[in-house]
């Protein structure tokens, strides 16, 4: 991996990663202080999960969150990152993180036995999609300083010299080489791992 992407970005990923760990954690902590109501705040997660990745099954079900978390989301980081505004991009990631923590605080409340199994079930393709997104948002990173730096130049006489399309195509590698190929095993982790690992509880 290090040969594809610098020990400096792969350090920052992990920052990320840790960062991200610890808001899934408050927002779980947070949920089961709360007791929230059950059936209200279930509807309310499913209405955001994508109609799609609710009904498929099988490679349907893969295919569906590969479209949507290897896409969708990372072209959204993206977006965000092209603006002169460091760290929006991680909004993204935050969003993510939450919905299971709170979903891992609703099965804490309900059952304890349960809700612990089901986020024992949960970890492996939790940790391959949020590294996925963490390790995009790393490379996302030194694109977003390098459009603050390019504007900054504008208005320095002493310009300091940075190369972005040479950032913008290390970013695209990145995303191709790594953090796609770590989400397509965290859509296969989520669609049958996580079904026989649960299973192994009962």
């Amino acid at each position: 991996m290090l040969n594809v992407v610098n020990k400096i970005v792969f350090k920052r990923s992990i920052k990320f990663l840790i960062f991200a760990v610890i808001i899934t954690i408050i927002a779980a902590m947070i949920t089961y202080i709360i007791n929230p109501d059950l059936k209200e705040t279930v509807r309310g997660m499913k209405n955001r999960i994508p109609d799609q990745a609710r009904e498929s099954v099988g490679l349907d079900k893969v295919w569906s969150f590969i479209v949507n978390n290897g896409f969708m989301v990372p072209l959204q980081m993206f977006i965000l990152a092209l603006i002169p505004i460091q760290f929006l991009y991680v909004i993204n990631i935050i969003l993510t993180v939450s919905l299971p923590g709170i979903l891992f605080g609703i099965g804490l409340q309900a059952d304890l036995k349960k809700g612990l199994e089901i986020i024992i079930s949960a970890v492996p393709h939790y940790i391959f999609e949020v590294f996925s997104f963490c390790l995009f948002a790393a490379i996302l990173f030194e694109l977003n300083k390098a459009i603050r730096i390019k504007i900054k130049n504008i208005f320095k006489k002493d310009k300091k010299g940075i190369s972005l399309n040479k950032k913008f195509l290390e970013t695209i590698k990145i995303y191709v080489v790594l953090s796609l190929p770590i989400m397509i095993v965290a859509a296969f982790l989520e669609t049958y791992i996580a079904d026989i690992i649960l299973n192994l509880f009962q």
